[in-house]
């Protein structure tokens, strides 16, 4: 299946695999689809991704078709399906 992914305000993680790019998955849920990305794009999508124990970074967030940020403990079960599109945003706060 296709999944159409997204980088927004993540210069180094658009660096490595393109602001917008289709990825071709035989399936799985959102944490197949971190793997699939450090598998394909090496350790340096690992660094960007992911923190010192493996989890998706404080700082990132992702959204599933546009429908709101996707909570952390969906992660490993959010199943994607053909056509989706997974944007992966950087969380910016400040006062």
């Amino acid at each position: 299946m296709k999944i159409s992914v997204e980088t927004l305000s993540l210069p180094s993680l658009s660096r490595l695999i393109g602001r917008k790019t289709e990825i071709e998955m035989d399936g799985g849920t959102v944490k197949h689809l971190i793997d699939h990305l450090i598998r394909t794009y090496g350790k340096k999508a690992g660094q960007v991704l992911l923190d010192q124990k493996g989890k998706l970074d404080i700082v990132i967030q992702i959204m599933i078709n546009d429908e709101g940020f996707l909570p952390r403990k969906e992660i490993a079960t959010r199943s994607l399906k053909e056509g989706d599109k997974v944007k992966f945003l950087l969380l910016v706060g400040g006062g």
